[in-house]
């Protein structure tokens, strides 16, 4: 499928209604609620940040990108994410936090791209952040310039993995908190990516699942 046809099928799916919370609680830890129902709890009253979930073609077949944190004190010390980060004072909507952030942490020039829509919203109890991811297209891949203050490794990934169930497992992972959490991910090079991030992604894998013709 020619990249220019992947936009145009990309921009009707995230025009119609999304796999929401059905598809990300396929990649949850097992007690992991729906993030509607945290929500509606009286204590929760959330941050609010905001991802970049960015498509180009690359090598004849479709890519995005993410990255690998820093190993720092912090709820989300070298975890795998896509580029973004909270909202910010001045910042007018969810896109220009997450363009804003792109460009800060891995150099997408937001000049050129085209957002074209979102995903769903993700809430994280840990940090009490719920991240808004934006879907966004560039004509040909960014020149990535990696902030290594924000960013430990830039992971380009050719979204056709996603598609992949030899990817998935299942694995213990020791939570920021210092609890042991068992937990799907997606293993994606030689990343294990978990938690919201995998949630974002096993949304997306549906959605990419509808427009692209391989398996």
């Amino acid at each position: 499928m020619k990249f220019e046809d992947f936009v145009d099928k990309l921009k009707v799916r995230l025009s119609m209604p999304l796999p929401g919370m059905d598809a990300q609680l396929r990649m949850a830890p097992p007690k992991r609620l729906p993030t509607d129902v945290y929500l509606k709890m009286k204590d929760v009253n959330p941050k609010r940040s905001a991802v970049l979930v960015c498509f180009y073609p690359k090598q004849e077949s479709v890519y995005t990108v993410l990255m690998q944190r820093p190993n720092e004190q912090g709820y989300h010390s070298s975890q795998v994410s896509f580029p973004g980060g909270k909202v910010e004072k001045g910042d007018v909507n969810f896109e220009q936090t997450a363009l804003r952030e792109a460009y800060e942490e891995v150099g997408i020039n937001p000049a050129e791209i085209e957002v074209i829509g979102h995903l769903s919203a993700v809430y994280i109890p840990v940090s009490n952040f719920l991240v808004h991811p934006v879907v966004a297209v560039a004509p040909t891949a960014p020149d990535f310039r990696m902030n290594i203050t924000e960013v430990q490794e830039i992971i380009e990934t050719d979204c056709s993995v996603f598609l992949n169930p030899q990817i998935k497992s299942t694995a213990v992972f020791l939570s920021s908190g210092g609890l042991s959490v068992e937990a799907p991910f997606y293993h994606i090079n030689r990343f294990r990516i978990w938690g919201a991030t995998a949630m974002m992604i096993s949304e997306l894998e549906e959605v990419i699942r509808d427009i692209l013709p391989f398996v």
